[in-house]
């Protein structure tokens, strides 16, 4: 069964691991553009987490279940946070950013600076 939630802002399809398809390829191609390496992520059924690395420093980035707080396109969406190593999931304070490419970089490349 499919379920689907409508905002002004995006439509997000629930019910399927597709959910956060999307998101997660703009995060992907974020963190490859701004030149981290070795991005790792992890799957849930309806959210994604992972790490990447950048000047020797370590991210974590995690989205929320999407059936819950679906992506709004112009909200904190993306957590991100400076962590020890590639099992740190409490790591440092928790930052914000939208699912824009650029935000995503700005806020990654000044964690890692």
């Amino acid at each position: 069964m499919t379920y689907t939630i409508e905002n002004e802002q995006k439509r997000v399809s629930l019910g399927s691991k597709k959910s956060y398809s999307k998101e997660k390829s703009i995060v992907r191609k974020a963190l490859k553009q701004a030149d981290f390496t070795d991005i790792k992520f992890s799957n849930g059924h309806h959210y994604f987490s992972g790490f990447a690395t950048k000047n020797n420093n370590v991210i974590y980035f995690s989205i929320s279940d999407v059936r819950y707080f679906p992506p709004t396109g112009g909200g904190a969406d993306l957590l991100i946070r400076t962590a020890k190593d590639y099992k740190d999931y409490t790591g440092g304070v928790n930052n914000y950013s939208s699912l824009e490419t650029e935000e995503i970089q700005k806020l990654a490349n000044y964690l890692t600076s």
